[in-house]
């Protein structure tokens, strides 16, 4: 879900524009991992930043966004464990930059 992309400099030394290289494709989303996905989306702005940037998200923005969302109880943990994997994936990206 993160990827600033190069930025306007380095597209304009190769003589590109920022419509060339974005890619606006639209993706699935398997329906089991719809509601793990929302969640994720809702608290995407919710880091807690370190020294060196991004160091996870903030679990009880976490926690605030499925109570919103009703999710039950019972599916809370599983539901972390989903949004915990985007978390990472999104982690190993951003310190690619």
């Amino acid at each position: 879900m993160y990827d600033p992309g190069p930025s306007e400099e380095e597209l304009e030394k190769i003589g590109l524009k920022r419509e060339d290289v974005e890619d606006n494709s639209d993706f699935e989303v398997w329906p089991e991992n719809w509601m793990p996905f929302m969640v994720f989306s809702d608290v995407s702005t919710q880091w807690i930043m370190g020294p060196g940037g991004p160091t996870g998200l903030d679990y009880t923005q976490v926690k605030w966004v499925m109570g919103l969302r009703r999710v039950g109880k019972k599916e809370r943990l599983l539901m972390l464990q989903d949004v915990q994997v985007m978390e990472a994936s999104a982690l190993r990206k951003m310190a690619e930059k």
